[in-house]
């Protein structure tokens, strides 16, 4: 148990420390020897200061080898040499230290030796005398005779005896502790002489062994296991070359192929040069179509101000409608006034006019239906207008130019048309009512009975035809002209709208196109450049692995 836990102690600490622990013990100790030879103290300590100094030594030679021994593993011989070493290092330093402490203090103690004086209580007279000198004289007398035969005595128990026998038995332990030094270094040396021997032909012979057995074991395994396996690397390796072989044409071919993707890389860089030659050409034909689109405005500005006159046209017929409703007015008024006449001749021309009723009324229908006839005329002519201005806004996407001619040829039919009619109306009316006046001036004598009891319905007649007549007209010119005016605006906002829209689409469509074509030269572009390192990468490691091999 005890064993053990000194053991465990002195494995614990290190050689370095114990070496350091037990010279700084020996310094201590030579130091107190010193201080007490100095104070004339401890005497016992001083006989015994030696002796300790070389006792020290020794223990710390003892204590060095356990530890070199404790800390020695057989198993791992290279790590435990050098503690071994440090062992030993510590057992001949503390040896040498406390021999070397106890030899110069007894070197020391031999030259700084000098005679301790003894105390001496000597009573004092209270009245010195002649008797009391003589008395301390012969009792100095006889001191110093003693001290003298001390000194000069040839026996032992004078101080020269006495000195001469203590270096003879300083000198006597001094060879018997050299002896024992010598004998015990000789010893000691011999039987780590033979420790080294045995641990070196130990492990020696253990690792040879353990190599032997190792390399054997190798063998077997080597032999059992991978016989197969170097027959399947023999295959392997063969059909590593036939590879190698197709691999090598497989870079041939890649290499036509790279020099094909150089040469259509070229090509696409010649396409994106002309590509881009072309888009040079762009702002030039953008500056173009801003001509032709000031063009556009231009004629858009045109037919604007030429819808305007046509606005003015239309106010104008508009103006001109009341006119036309006064002359109709004037005719009523006329035949009111004719009536009047008629009504008054009528006694005179009752007979007659009976005979002629007929043919009054034949006269009277030709001239409301040449009336109806004329308004049906001015409703084609609308009608005719009305087409022709939606043909012309039909037309107005193609050719602006023509667009304007055909608006100007069909305000000038309405024009016409309108004066033809309104003429053809006058005329016809002049001519009926000329051929009513005179056919009622010859016969308003045969027609006086019958005229008076129709004449109030006939003047009803007239009047209420007149007035459909007139108002018919009116509104529809008015509607006409509101139409064709709207149908002419909307389509100038629809074409202003679609020739926005078209040129914008086109922009677009182009811009687009062109960003299209950049990204895929890029991603081309890309895609070619990791496919060239793809195939520098394989052709690099085929060389590095050939120049290997």
């Amino acid at each position: 148990m005890l064993s053990k836990v000194l053991e465990s102690l002195l494995s614990a600490m290190d050689s370095s420390t114990i070496t350091d622990c037990f010279i700084w013990a020996v310094v201590l100790v030579f130091f107190g020897a010193l201080y007490a030879r100095y104070k004339s103290k401890s005497p016992r300590f001083l006989e015994y200061a030696p002796t300790l100094m070389t006792a020290l030594g020794i223990l710390g030679t003892f204590v060095g080898v356990v530890i070199g021994l404790l800390h020695f593993d057989t198993t791992n011989i290279e790590r435990s040499i050098p503690v071994l070493l440090g062992g030993l290092k510590t057992a001949f330093i503390t040896s040498i230290v406390g021999m070397l402490g106890a030899l110069a203090f007894n070197i020391l103690d031999t030259m700084l030796s000098s005679p301790r004086p003894n105390g001496m209580n000597v009573a004092q007279p209270e009245a010195v005398t002649p008797d009391h000198i003589h008395q301390v004289l012969q009792s100095q007398h006889k001191l110093l005779e003693r001290i003298a035969f001390g000194f000069d005595g040839n026996d032992e128990v004078s101080l020269v005896g006495q000195l001469k026998l203590l270096r003879t038995d300083m000198g006597d332990i001094s060879k018997l502790q050299r002896n024992h030094h010598e004998e015990f270094s000789q010893k000691l040396w011999a039987e780590l002489t033979h420790f080294g021997d045995l641990m070196a032909k130990g492990a020696t012979e253990q690792i040879i062994d353990a190599l032997r057995k190792v390399i054997v074991d190798f063998n077997n395994n080597l032999t059992e296991q991978f016989g197969e396996n170097f027959k399947a690397l023999d295959s392997s390796v063969k059909k590593l070359v036939e590879w190698q072989g197709a691999y090598k044409d497989q870079v041939e071919v890649m290499s036509e192929q790279y020099k094909q993707s150089v040469d259509s890389l070229m090509e696409t860089k010649n396409s994106v040069a002309g590509i881009w030659e072309e888009c040079k050409e762009i702002p030039l034909a953008m500056a173009e179509l801003q001509n032709v689109l000031k063009v556009n405005q231009h004629q858009i500005d045109e037919l604007s101000r030429h819808l305007d006159a046509f606005a003015t046209l239309r106010d104008k017929a508009t103006e001109a409608v009341p006119a036309i409703q006064m002359k109709l007015d004037e005719v009523g008024e006329q035949l009111k006034a004719g009536a009047l006449s008629v009504s008054a001749s009528l006694e005179q021309t009752g007979g007659q006019l009976l005979v002629n009723a007929n043919s009054m009324r034949v006269a009277l229908d030709e001239g409301a239906e040449g009336f109806r006839n004329s308004v049906t005329q001015t409703q084609q002519s609308f009608a005719s207008m009305a087409h022709d201005v939606a043909n012309s806004s039909e037309v107005l996407t193609s050719s602006l130019g023509e667009t304007v001619e055909e608006m100007k040829s069909s305000a000038i039919e309405l024009l016409t048309s309108m004066q033809i009619s309104v003429s053809d109306m006058g005329g016809k009316l002049k001519d009926h009512s000329a051929d009513l006046s005179a056919m009622m001036k010859t016969q308003s004598d045969e027609l006086s009975g019958a005229l008076k009891s129709n004449s109030s319905n006939m003047l009803d007649t007239l009047q209420s035809s007149f007035d459909k007549a007139n108002s018919g007209l009116t509104e529809h010119v008015n509607d006409s002209l509101g139409r064709f005016g709207e149908a002419i605006n909307s389509q100038l906002k629809a074409f202003g709208e679609a020739t926005d829209r078209e040129m914008n689409r086109e922009l677009q469509i182009l811009a687009d196109s062109l960003i299209s074509i950049s990204k895929g030269f890029i991603n081309n572009y890309d895609q070619l450049i990791r496919e060239y390192q793809v195939v520098m990468g394989q052709l690099k490691s085929m060389i590095n692995s050939n120049e290997r091999r």
